[in-house]
């Protein structure tokens, strides 16, 4: 996949408010994916984006395998 093909835009900017909420909106659909074990890939996708946005706030990976 190339940076053109990636349907998030590369300089998408939150303010820390609106970066939680979506952190913690992926960690809740990562969760019933896992619950329902269901989508084992996107649950990787998800898993890899929320270790993204927990270094870029400076978190640990919250126990993410």
């Amino acid at each position: 996949m190339t940076a053109s093909d990636d349907p998030v835009p590369y300089g998408l900017v939150l303010d820390l408010e609106q970066a939680w909420r979506v952190l913690a909106a992926l960690e809740d659909a990562l969760l019933e994916l896992e619950n329902l074990a269901a989508a084992p890939g996107l649950r990787d996708e998800l898993a890899t984006v929320i270790r993204i946005i927990h270094g870029n706030l400076g978190l640990d990976e919250g126990g993410l395998a």
